[in-house]
C-alpha cells in the first residue's frame, strides 16, 4: 500500500514539473517584438482662424513596421515607422483671385481678367513619413488575447503634398485645368498654383499626441494578429500662411489597422 503512494506521488510530481515546464516554456520572455502592420485612417482638419471653415471627413492609408521592447511584463515601449497619408478638406472665407480669359475687349478681341471668388475648398493629399511612440500597457493573456492600451506622440515629416480645388463650390464659376493654374497660392507669392504639388502650403512637421487600444490574439508559438484603433490629436499647425496673415489649423484622425508579431 505505501508503494502504492508513493508511486503515485512520483507520478504527480513529475506530471506537475512537465506542466510547470510547457507553461515556462510558452510564457514569451522576448524584450523585442517585431511586426508588420497596415490600416486605414479617417482624418480631418479643425481650423483655428476665422478665415477658415471647417471641412468634411477623408480615408487615407498607413502601412509599416512597428516593434515593441518589453521592459516588464505586462509593460512595454512601442515604436513604428509608417508612412501615412492624412487627408481633409478646408474652405478659405477670404476672396481667391485667379485669371480668367473670357473678358472680350471693345475691340472685339479676348482679354484675360482677373476673377475674385470667395469661399473656396481645397481638398488636400498629405504624405508623412511618421515614427509613433507610446507606453504600451497589456494584459497578461486571456485564454490566447492580450488586451493592451497605449498613449504617446506620432511625429511625422511631409513627403508630399497635393491640393485640388473643388470646382463646384465656387459660386458656379468653372474651374478648368487652364484656370487652376493662374491661381496664386499665397498673396505675397508669384509662384502660381500647380495642382499635382503643394509642399509650400503644407508645415513640414506634424506633431499629434496619440491614444488608442487594441488586441493581440497569439495563433501558434511567438506569432500574434494585431488589431488596433486610436486617436491622433494634432497640437502643431499643419497649414502655412496662404494669405499673408496667420492661419492655424489642426490634424485629426481615427485610425484602424491590422499587423501580425512575430
Amino acid at each position: 500500500m505505501t508503494k502504492k503512494i508513493l508511486l503515485a506521488l512520483v507520478v504527480l510530481m513529475c506530471s506537475t514539473s512537465i506542466t510547470f515546464a510547457q507553461d515556462k516554456k510558452d510564457t514569451d520572455t522576448r524584450k523585442y517584438i517585431f511586426g508588420l502592420k497596415t490600416g486605414a485612417n479617417f482624418s480631418w482638419y479643425k481650423p483655428d482662424s476665422r478665415n477658415i471653415s471647417k471641412g468634411g471627413l477623408k480615408m487615407g492609408f498607413t502601412y509599416g513596421i512597428m516593434c515593441d521592447k518589453v521592459f516588464q511584463q505586462n509593460y512595454a515601449v512601442s515604436m513604428e515607422f509608417l508612412v501615412s497619408t492624412l487627408n481633409g478638406t478646408m474652405k478659405f472665407k477670404d476672396p481667391l483671385t485667379y485669371t480668367h480669359p473670357t473678358v472680350k475687349s471693345k475691340i472685339g478681341t479676348n482679354r484675360d481678367s482677373l476673377v475674385s471668388v470667395p469661399n473656396v475648398e481645397y481638398a488636400y493629399k498629405v504624405r508623412y513619413i511618421q515614427i509613433p511612440i507610446s507606453f504600451k500597457f497589456r494584459t497578461k493573456e486571456i485564454g490566447a488575447i492580450k488586451y493592451f492600451a497605449q498613449f504617446g506622440v506620432a511625429p511625422g515629416v511631409r513627403i508630399s503634398s497635393k491640393a485640388t480645388i473643388n470646382k463646384d463650390n465656387a459660386n458656379g464659376i468653372p474651374w478648368s485645368e487652364d484656370d487652376r493654374k493662374n491661381i496664386k497660392t499665397n498673396k505675397d507669392s508669384e509662384d502660381n498654383y500647380e495642382p499635382k504639388e503643394f509642399d509650400d502650403d503644407i508645415s513640414l512637421i506634424n506633431l499629434p499626441l496619440i491614444i488608442g487600444g487594441g488586441v493581440e490574439y497569439r495563433i501558434a508559438g511567438n506569432t500574434a494578429l494585431y488589431a488596433n484603433i486610436r486617436f491622433e490629436n494634432g497640437f502643431t499647425n499643419v497649414l502655412r500662411s496662404k494669405t499673408g496673415t496667420e492661419t492655424i489649423v489642426f490634424s485629426k484622425n481615427v485610425g484602424l489597422s491590422v499587423g501580425v508579431f512575430f
